[in-house]
């Protein structure tokens, strides 16, 4: 199941909330998330997600002996077998066709396992056992409360990786208010509307753009612009329905999406998109050895072939972790203060250049394509300069993507909302005009949103 799924939107989120009001207790709002957390998960393979949750007994038991005082290798060996444990699972579950290779069967159930992205779960065990270890926080005692922290499907499906240090107090107390109420649709109707009005926009150019039967110069660069559009939609989409759901539910997570801007370079990008994820591996990888330049230039190239994996088991990710951690240590060792001399414009247009090739590579499952790919961009084995089918994508869609182009830049949000705001604060009326508006604009977008997802 995922979160724009008619099932869950309009039967499990609402059975959920009635049944969370009918008792006050901390405690018996963890058992409704954990019971239908278990009811979103049956729909992979029932059998194979209570495997994944006897995981939670081992990732106790390892916490434990993580946290067992000052025997630093008996520490250590808890933390080692939870990231072997949680890595060879994550493997073996979610990216199986690695083994077609030695002649051995392919298992039948990740498929249905890769649309929950059971990536989240498995790190969120190796981020508590290796929290524990560094002495972040206290080994949990009670497994019941740990067992909160890895199933509840606020974070499973996409995010964000949140660390069990930062919600322990809210798993054990924690109120459900109005305001979480309204904060919470409010947010998770937004999201729903970005994946499956704007994403799904997206995807219609990208995919006809980047037909490899009928590559042009014009389609290969629109329909590269159009996968990053597709995929910041997704992301934040569904980012947004996350945290939406955890606001339902009382919780309150950390951000992880930061506005997009290009004064940062590919470096503030990086760090910015799926933030939570980077600072995981900053924490373990690359802030520990920030004295020892060596090490620290390691640190985050390990860190980028792990990221660009645990993205998609698959040479062309490998590539695209390695390609933005090459760029990252360029930028922090030389060119980010040759950037700043130079005219802005120069360092947007390099980091726009940056990025779209970095998602030309993650799209690209082979060289032969991406080869074939970036030699349309310049005309080179190409007919013509468009097809019929990419010019009707684009201009059925063209509204919606420059929506879609405005909402990415962070100036043109924060103007609209500093406008709406002055607007409000002149009276009351205009204060009464403006929240009214907002209602029915968030019922059209569920609506729109809703009536997308049927035609999709």
């Amino acid at each position: 199941m995922l979160y724009s799924d008619f099932l869950f939107i309009y039967g499990l989120l609402p059975i959920t909330i009635l049944l969370t009001f009918l008792d006050r207790s901390t405690e018996y709002k963890n058992l409704i998330l954990v019971l239908t957390s278990f009811v979103f998960f049956t729909f992979g393979r029932p059998m194979i997600i209570c495997l994944l949750f006897l995981t939670i007994i081992f990732d106790y038991l390892f916490g434990l002996v993580s946290g067992c005082g000052r025997k630093k290798w008996l520490r250590a060996l808890g933390f080692l077998c939870s990231i072997v444990m949680n890595s060879s699972l994550y493997i073996v579950l979610c990216w199986n066709s690695l083994f077609k290779n030695f002649g051995v069967e392919q298992l039948t159930f990740a498929k249905k396992l890769i649309p929950l992205c059971v990536a989240f779960y498995f790190i969120k065990g190796i981020s508590y056992v290796g929290d524990v270890y560094k002495k972040r926080i206290s080994p949990e005692k009670n497994i019941f409360c740990l067992l909160t922290y890895m199933v509840s499907y606020h974070f499973m499906v996409v995010g964000p990786i949140v660390r069990y240090g930062d919600i322990s107090d809210q798993i054990r107390r924690r109120t459900i208010t109005g305001q979480n109420l309204n904060d919470g649709l409010n947010r998770f109707i937004i999201g729903f509307a970005k994946v499956m009005i704007l994403g799904l926009s997206f995807e219609k150019i990208m995919t006809a753009g980047l037909n490899l039967s009928e590559l042009t110069p014009f389609g290969s660069w629109i329909g590269m612009f159009a996968f990053i559009g597709n995929i910041y939609f997704l992301f934040t989409g569904y980012t947004d329905m996350a945290l939406a759901l955890g606001t339902l539910n009382g919780f309150k997570y950390k951000e992880n999406f930061s506005p997009i801007h290009l004064s940062g370079y590919v470096t503030g990008i990086v760090k910015g998109f799926n933030k939570l994820l980077i600072e995981f591996f900053e924490d373990f990888l690359i802030t520990p050895f920030k004295t020892d330049k060596g090490k620290y230039i390691a640190g985050i190239l390990l860190s980028g072939i792990l990221i660009g994996l645990w993205y998609g088991f698959s040479q062309n990710f490998l590539i695209f972790g390695l390609y933005f951690a090459l760029i990252v240590i360029i930028e922090k060792l030389f060119l980010k203060r040759i950037l700043d001399k130079l005219p802005k414009i120069i360092g947007y247009i390099y980091t726009l250049l940056a990025v779209f090739m970095g998602a030309a590579i993650a799209y690209f499952s082979s060289l032969g394509d991406f080869m074939r790919w970036f030699r349309a961009l310049f005309g080179i084995g190409t007919d013509y300069m468009w097809s019929g089918n990419i010019r009707n994508k684009t201009l059925s869609y063209l509204f919606l993507a420059i929506i879609g182009v405005l909402i990415m830049i962070p100036e043109f949000k924060n103007t609209i909302k500093s406008q709406l705001e002055a607007f409000s604060q002149k009276s009351d009326k205009n204060y009464a005009a403006l929240r009214i508006s907002q209602t029915v604009g968030i019922c059209l977008l569920l609506v729109m949103a809703t009536a997308a997802s049927i035609t999709a």
